[in-house]
């Protein structure tokens, strides 16, 4: 009994927490790439 209530409960945590993150607009957008500083030109002394 305590095996299938500790199953029950882990699984259902796991699928409440799904539940919950799968309606997300954010889920599907990645962020802005950040372009990158351009490098300091190379100078032969």
């Amino acid at each position: 009994m305590i095996d299938a209530l500790s199953l029950l409960i882990s699984h259902g945590v796991i699928l409440l927490a799904a539940w919950r993150l799968l309606p997300r607009a954010d889920l599907d957008r990645d962020p802005p790439a950040q372009l990158p500083s351009a490098p300091e030109p190379h100078t032969d002394a």
